[in-house]
């Protein structure tokens, strides 16, 4: 079966939900990043807040994933 998904559908887009995720981490987080001695390696580690629950759920909503 083949399903065809709007030209850009942001809601359906896995990539958008993450960043949306992480961006949303990061403006509650954002005090500590600033303040960390290295910046790089706290964004590195704030990837951690998108978990694989997340992404799975992601990829069900956009129609990826079919649970039996």
């Amino acid at each position: 079966m083949i399903l065809f998904l709007p030209a850009y559908s942001p809601h359906l887009n896995h990539i958008e939900e993450s960043f949306s995720t992480w961006k949303a981490y990061l403006r509650r987080h954002g005090h500590a990043i600033r303040e960390a001695e290295d910046p790089f390696e706290a964004l590195l580690e704030s990837t951690a807040c998108i978990t694989p629950e997340m992404a799975h759920g992601w990829f069900k909503h956009a129609g990826y994933i079919w649970d039996s």
